[in-house]
């Protein structure tokens, strides 16, 4: 979570800090090598972006002169640290969706909900659904004790409700439809201890109350 939270804020600094320095490089630039107003080409990039700057570089700088090096060691560094950042953003939301990263109590939620609720607290998650279809999902790291411990009760009425399992390029997936009460060894399924996604499909789900435990007495 927290590297999560980091990279979008590095990410979003870092642009607005390249942002700026772009303007005020083209503002001392087209002081010297442009025969327009210097500001209007700072307003252009500003408001224009990288559309601002490619217009100012094929239109703007109309002197043959030396261009001033004001900024540009400034600019270099801040178009690599933007560069590291968007890598480091990029790379953080891929492990966020795929399930590496979690925000502590949250669950990543998608689909059409007539009513969702989905809540987790110490080592044990609930969902209730009222009309809908979708998916909720949490990612947990489970030790042995754990996963010898691990417990499903589900009340459901509709199509279909189904529990995946995923950790690495293992998976599995556990019909819950109807009914379901009982205890799932995950060692028997294959996995080992460590973070496993869970994920909670429902398929045009009337009425979905489940509740799934890892807790170890």
């Amino acid at each position: 979570m927290i590297l999560f939270v980091v990279s979008i804020i590095v990410f979003v600094l870092s642009i607005l800090g390249l942002t700026v320095f772009i303007a005020l490089w083209t503002y001392k630039d087209a002081q010297v090598k442009s025969t327009q107003d210097p500001v209007f080409w700072l307003l252009v990039v500003l408001l224009m972006q990288g559309i601002g700057i490619i217009l100012y570089m094929c239109v703007g700088r109309t002197k043959n002169v030396p261009a001033p090096g004001t900024y540009k060691k400034a600019l270099i560094t801040c178009i690599v640290v933007s560069v590291l950042a968007t890598a480091g953003f990029i790379t953080t939301t891929v492990m966020f969706a795929r399930g590496d990263i979690d925000f502590g109590n949250s669950t990543w939620n998608s689909g059409v909900w007539g009513m969702h609720v989905s809540n987790v607290r110490n080592d044990e998650w609930t969902t209730d659904v009222r009309r809908g279809r979708g998916s909720s999902r949490i990612s947990r790291n489970l030790d042995a004790a754990q996963m010898h411990n691990f417990h499903v009760e589900s009340i459901n009425e509709g199509d279909s409700l189904y529990l995946f399992l995923q950790q690495g390029n293992m998976s599995s997936r556990i019909d819950i439809s109807g009914d379901f009460y009982g205890r799932i060894n995950l060692h028997d399924y294959g996995f080992s201890p460590g973070r496993i996604r869970m994920t909670l499909q429902f398929e045009r789900i009337d009425r979905a109350y489940t509740i799934i435990s890892w807790r170890v007495e």
